[in-house]
């Protein structure tokens, strides 16, 4: 590792990048709009024409969202932003550009290394991410790191099996998402209150709007669903929520309550001691994890 490392976090609204030292501290970051285009080559052109300090830095981590492989293929499609990185291999494409090493990392994946290694789960051998934004991203790790699976897909919880109404196969993630939380909120009124951000539901139920604390139960219901298969599954000494609304305190304490109480009525008894607590990093874990990711396979 050199002087310094860069961080490049890839996400559907912006791209983010940060320039690091050696004890992982933030000595710059910046950021620029995602924006489409029609052919990978002038995406991955736009992403490293907007990397700074190219002389102080040896390694690039990358954090990205969609299926990628250890070989870092992108074999899912992510954001309509970001759709033109499907089926590319993300290390090549920069190293071309920036004769740098380079790694990459699914971001949620990428999260949740970053607090294994410094943030609130260290020193635990089970431990889970969750990550709500406009999906739900997801991570597992154990004591020696990320849990990938034989297809990297290990911990994509957004996409954890929910029966509809219909019959048809739905995913939690859907529900226990801010897209979910806007949905619900939307459902319960009329075409002309509907709203188009989370953090606006969220500042109605702040201000004691009856509609919006009624979606936000059923939207802390479904994450704690969500939290409870997890848990069922996997069993992590702690599960650490991400994403901006986790800087929230009432948010987080209103999903320990109901987590708690919601173990006790469905696995019949008190005996879960699994911790639910915020991810450390929070907005720069995606930047931190991926440098570390450098580490690993560098």
């Amino acid at each position: 590792m050199g002087k310094y490392s860069l961080g490049i976090d890839i996400g559907g609204t912006f791209i983010k990048y940060a320039l690091v030292d050696n004890d992982y501290n933030i000595k710059e970051k910046w950021k620029v709009k995602t924006i489409k285009f029609d052919t990978k080559n002038e995406f991955y052109d736009y992403v490293c024409s907007n990397i700074k300090y190219n002389d102080l830095i040896d390694t690039i981590g990358v954090s990205a969202p969609g299926l990628i492989n250890k070989e870092s293929d992108v074999k899912s499609l992510a954001a309509p932003n970001v759709a033109i990185m499907y089926n590319t291999n993300i290390n090549a494409e920069i190293k071309r550009r920036t004769n740098k090493k380079v790694s990459s990392i699914n971001d949620a994946k990428s999260a949740g290394l970053c607090e294994f290694k410094i943030g609130n789960a260290q020193h635990t051998k089970f431990s889970a991410f969750l990550i709500l934004g406009t999906g739900t991203g997801g991570c597992l790790c154990d004591e020696n790191g990320v849990i990938y699976g034989r297809d990297f897909y290990a911990g994509e919880f957004h996409n954890i099996p929910s029966n509809t109404n219909n019959n048809n196969i739905g995913r939690m993630g859907d529900y226990s998402s801010i897209l979910g939380l806007i949905n619900i909120y939307n459902t319960k009124v009329n075409e002309t209150e509907k709203i188009e951000y989370g953090q606006e539901v969220c500042n109605k139920y702040l201000e004691g709007n009856e509609i919006a604390k009624e979606a936000v139960k059923e939207w802390i219901n479904n994450i704690v669903t969500q939290l409870i298969t997890i848990t069922v599954f996997y069993n992590p000494e702690v599960i650490c929520i991400g994403g901006g609304i986790s800087e929230e305190d009432w948010f987080i304490e209103k999903l320990k309550e109901c987590y708690k109480k919601r173990c006790f009525e469905h696995l019949g008894g008190d005996f879960i001691t699994t911790k639910i607590t915020r991810c450390k990093y929070n907005n720069d874990a995606n930047i931190l994890g991926a440098i570390i990711n450098t580490e690993i396979y560098n």
